[in-house]
């Protein structure tokens, strides 16, 4: 009887203590990853570029928080900012549509002198949310890209935006038209696992979000969404004739429920360098 009471004695110390860290310490601990990559398409001095994701915003990450996150940025001094899609959890349930333009305002305050550039989210479509997104990221100075392609030219670089892969227009064919062979292509995304599908093109970084690295890594529980199964986070190398990367971001906020574990909310820095031949 004494082992039956310790048993649920730890049993219920330890729920207590992973609601505790999960619910509220891990979705707060936001690390910065780096990445280095070089390339010989590259011209010019290196080129920084910071992506964020799967913002999610809710009663469980609020303005204040995400006033937080553009300060890390900036205290990056990225040359671009990228967005991969999920603003808002659930713009239908938000409950502060009345001061959707304070969201507007707080990522005006994010600075990159090369562009922001933003791709719709599967949660950024449906609930009248689709004109919202568009509206709230381009008032705070993000070029929306669906299907589109940026030519940067001093530094021989291609980013490419694709609309969302489940809610939106998936033009394989346009997308594979931008990657040119002669520049530094990349292709951003809100789900990782349709970068297979460029694996025959001149693709060399495919940036996504989506999968929240699993958010909750347990084994009896684990978030691994639709196209978002195979590639779900941190760097991939693809062995194809372009050494294709695939990046997914775990992102800043949480869905379904809200908690993270082992997986706390990160930003990505792309340092990108040029090499000689």
């Amino acid at each position: 009887m004494k082992f039956f009471i310790r048993s649920v004695f730890f049993l219920i110390l330890f729920f207590i203590i992973f609601y505790f860290y999960a619910g509220i310490v891990e979705p707060m601990l936001l690390m910065v990853k780096y990445e280095n990559i070089y390339s010989n398409l590259i011209v010019n001095e290196n080129i920084k570029i910071v992506q964020f994701s799967d913002v999610h915003i809710s009663e469980f990450f609020d303005l204040e928080y995400l006033k937080k996150t553009v300060k890390k940025i900036n205290d990056e001094n990225p040359h671009i900012v990228v967005f991969t899609g999920d603003l808002i959890d659930e713009y239908n349930k938000y409950k502060r549509k009345e001061n959707i333009n304070e969201i507007g305002k707080v990522l005006g305050e994010i600075h990159a002198p090369f562009g922001k550039y933003a791709v719709y989210g599967n949660h950024d479509y449906g609930g009248g949310a689709e004109r919202v997104f568009r509206k709230v990221m381009e008032d705070s100075g993000f070029k929306l890209l669906l299907n589109e392609r940026v030519y940067l030219k001093e530094y021989n670089i291609s980013i490419i935006g694709m609309d969302d892969s489940i809610f939106g227009r998936f033009e394989k064919e346009v997308i594979a038209s931008y990657l040119d062979e002669n520049s530094f292509n990349i292709i951003l995304s809100h789900e990782p696992d349709v970068a297979e599908y460029f694996f025959e093109h001149n693709l060399d970084l495919f940036i996504s979000g989506h999968s929240h690295g699993g958010q909750i890594n347990l084994p009896f529980i684990n978030y691994n969404p639709p196209l978002a199964k195979k590639y779900v986070r941190g760097m991939y190398v693809i062995d194809n004739f372009r050494r294709t990367k695939i990046y997914v971001n775990v992102g800043l906020g949480t869905s379904q429920i809200p908690m993270r574990f082992m997986a706390p909310p990160e930003l990505t820095v792309f340092n990108l360098y040029g090499m000689d031949e």
